[in-house]
């Protein structure tokens, strides 16, 4: 049997590539001792020999291919815990993640983000912590685990 696989999706716009490299494998070792495997579409783009993430010029380009990761995904994990971003990528990956019927958790910190109406609808859960977002997600993942 195989692990779930979880799509990690956060802000990434005018950020340090290395902390969100090194924010990508933090949550990994989360997701991990939890008996699931991370998706990082900002590391499955590759590095530069520097060791920053590649992205690519046309944005179709870097779009697709994240839509094809989380395509294959079991889950989807999303940080929308700092008050300074806007998070559009993240939103629409929460949107292809519902139509697809993938469930997603949200982490928003003290941002009040969890009252959000639009944002309650589309992810399965909505919660405080990274901590309390990994748990909920291996219980959801599990539940749609079936036997024969």
């Amino acid at each position: 049997m195989t692990r779930p696989v979880v799509y990690f999706a956060r802000a990434v716009d005018g950020l340090d590539p290395a902390d969100l490299l090194a924010q990508g494998r933090s949550v990994a070792a989360a997701l991990r001792r939890h008996g699931m495997d991370l998706l990082d579409p900002v590391a499955a783009r590759g590095t530069t020999p520097a060791g920053t993430p590649l992205m690519a010029e046309d944005p179709m380009v870097t779009v697709e291919c994240d839509l094809r990761h989380l395509r294959r995904s079991d889950g989807l994990l999303v940080d929308m815990s700092s008050p300074a971003h806007t998070y559009i990528g993240s939103v629409c990956e929460l949107t292809y993640a519902y139509l697809w019927q993938i469930p997603a958790v949200v982490w928003v910190g003290r941002t009040g983000l969890e009252e959000r109406p639009w944002l309650r609808y589309h992810a399965r859960a909505v919660v405080r912590g990274r901590d309390e977002a990994v748990t909920t997600m291996a219980a959801l993942l599990a539940e749609s685990v079936r036997v024969y």
